[in-house]
């Protein structure tokens, strides 16, 4: 397996049309680890997806009326200067939906989080390995996978 410099990877992916990538492992392999060392090395902007929604009443209330689309425009709507978002804890909500929305999920990821019009963001998900998000193959413009395991990537 190519093994990629995490930093050189996000670098690559900031420059990208669709920015968005997804890091994935199985439960309880240090991806929440993984997340907090992207923030404290390279800057990046961490939301712990399931302690933004424990902070938001409303949003766990209708938990099992969350879709792809309303993800979409949460992340959109973040007010934050920096560059790459890297999205944590996702897997609470990834585990409600059906195949279908876990199809529209990796539609988001592949083709609407792009730059420009739709974000300046580099967004990145650190999910728990799902068959039905791995069988995509989103690639970006230099051949790259944008669906990776987490130890495809070098220590920062």
């Amino acid at each position: 397996m190519t093994k990629y410099d995490l930093r050189q990877y996000l670098t690559t992916q900031g420059q990208e049309t669709f920015r968005a990538c997804i890091i994935h492992a199985p439960a309880m392999s240090h991806k929440t680890k993984l997340a907090r060392r992207i923030r404290d090395v390279l800057g990046a902007y961490l939301l712990d997806l399931q302690a933004y929604f424990l902070e938001h009443p409303g949003l766990a209330e209708r938990i099992d009326r969350f879709r792809p689309n309303d993800l979409e425009k949460l992340l959109l709507k973040l007010d934050t200067p920096e560059s790459i978002v890297v999205v944590d804890n996702i897997d609470f909500l990834l585990n409600t939906w059906t195949k279908r929305r876990l199809e529209g999920f990796a539609a988001m990821v592949d083709l609407r989080l792009k730059s420009p019009g739709v974000t300046d963001k580099t967004f990145v998900f650190m999910v728990q390995s799902n068959p039905v998000i791995l069988r995509h193959k989103l690639k970006n413009t230099r051949g790259q996978a944008r669906i990776l395991p987490r130890d495809a990537f070098y220590a920062l």
